[in-house]
């Protein structure tokens, strides 16, 4: 038989780092996928803020509106003459006011 030595092969560390390298690799991908997950959740987030601040800028130009044509109705004499004579039942001089039941419908 022959003794002889064979020279012993040398591990290669080429295995090792590919695993260590694909680890990293798999780690940067959940990482960055967890970071646009975020992103996204954040976008949608702001979209409905958004959504919702334009509900409420429209509510308010409605309420404006509103009361600017208050206030021009408010400037006019026989408005507010009109206004303050039904609310406040107020008479002129010889008139009488007659309250009438309330009609159910």
């Amino acid at each position: 038989m022959d003794n002889k030595k064979q020279p012993k092969k040398k591990k290669s560390a080429m295995p090792i780092l590919m695993i260590i390298a694909s680890i990293l690799m798999v780690g940067a991908i959940v990482f960055f996928a967890l970071e646009i997950s975020k992103e996204v959740e954040t976008t949608f987030t702001l979209l409905t803020d958004i959504s919702d601040a334009k509900k409420e800028i429209a509510e308010l130009k409605e309420e404006e509106e509103k009361l600017i044509r208050q206030k021009e109705q408010l400037t006019d004499e026989n408005y507010v003459r009109t206004w303050a004579r039904g609310e406040y039942l107020i008479t002129k001089e010889g008139e009488e006011i007659y309250r009438l039941p309330a009609t159910r419908h």
